[in-house]
């Protein structure tokens, strides 16, 4: 993630090869540790991202079977992207108490990334998901593509710009935004409450690249400034 004031963001980039966060992650190889292994005319990947700050770590089963054996998926540390076994499983998160937080079957589309974000409060019985496939239509020459996703553990909603320029309007939260084509260069990306110029987190000098495509998230509690800070 990348902080900025009392309120963090963060922002993965969809490659040809792979989704990383960019700025200070390194890449996310789509061979994670905690890989499944799917035939390779499939080609179906999922990134897990746990971002519900008292959720504690989770376990992920593919048709109630444990898949990760070295780790658990902690806190707003993306899993990097695993493969499936087929095009349609039962894809469950558990606490380490063995409570299902999600359970899905989706019907997934080959030689497709999807991202499965997790977020809400454990402790006031919010916890919700946003499932997504991290795919679109190839930018224009010279352009890179931007979607948002406001996944605050708490409702708020943001407006989001781009040089100045309004990119992202009034974003409530768990809401994925349609991908927005952006002129490859560096861009200073400005949270801010919805309606107002009240910035809540700033993202200067983001590189957006020709051809690429970009996430860029919310996540945490308005107000808070520990670790768990919006």
């Amino acid at each position: 993630m990348i902080k900025g004031g009392k309120y963090s963001t963060g922002i993965l980039r969809l490659m040809p090869a792979a989704l990383v966060l960019v700025i200070v992650l390194p890449l996310l190889s789509s061979c994670g540790k905690n890989n499944t292994v799917a035939p390779a005319t499939l080609n179906t990947q999922l990134n897990i991202i746990n971002l519900s700050p008292d959720i504690l770590p989770l376990d992920f089963y593919i048709d109630l079977r444990k898949q990760n054996t070295r780790s658990s998926y902690i806190y707003s540390v993306p899993s990097g992207y695993l493969s499936l076994p087929s095009l349609r499983n039962q894809l469950q998160l558990r606490t380490l108490k063995n409570t299902t937080i999600v359970d899905t079957t989706p019907t997934l589309s080959a030689n497709t990334r999807y991202s499965l974000f997790i977020t809400g409060l454990l402790g006031y019985k919010t916890i919700s998901s946003v499932f997504v496939a991290d795919s679109d239509a190839a930018p224009t020459i010279g352009r890179g593509k931007v979607r948002f996703i406001n996944l605050a553990a708490r409702p708020v909603n943001v407006d989001v710009t781009a040089n100045g320029t309004m990119a992202f309007q009034n974003q409530a939260i768990k809401k994925p935004s349609k991908y927005l084509e952006l002129p490859a260069g560096i861009y200073d990306f400005k949270i801010l409450n919805a309606g107002t110029t009240s910035v809540l987190s700033d993202l200067p000098k983001t590189t957006i690249q020709d051809g690429r495509l970009y996430t860029l998230y919310t996540r945490g509690i308005d107000g808070r400034t520990d670790t768990a800070a919006f």
